[in-house]
């Protein structure tokens, strides 16, 4: 099963289109919306661990010269056997 996660993005000022032009090309990244607020991007992520998903924040995201700030949000599954 695949793991989801919403990453937000602040970028520097005037540079949100570059940053989702770049973001565009990373298939783990299934959707992004432009947003007003604190934050100036929020992209939903599918990967298949953890450590995937590290290496985009940590390695792909944080490459990207003007982006400022993450915040990567997981999905969780309530969806439990008892």
């Amino acid at each position: 099963m695949a793991l989801k996660a919403y990453i937000l993005i602040n970028t520097q000022i005037g540079k949100t289109a570059d940053v989702v032009k770049q973001l565009k090309e990373m298939d783990a990244i299934k959707h992004l919306d432009i947003i007003m607020g604190p934050y100036d991007i929020i992209a939903q992520v599918e990967t298949d661990s953890h450590e995937e998903l590290s290496h985009i924040v940590m390695k792909r995201l944080q490459a990207i010269d003007a982006i400022r700030h993450t915040m990567t949000c997981t999905v969780v599954n309530l969806d439990q056997e008892d």
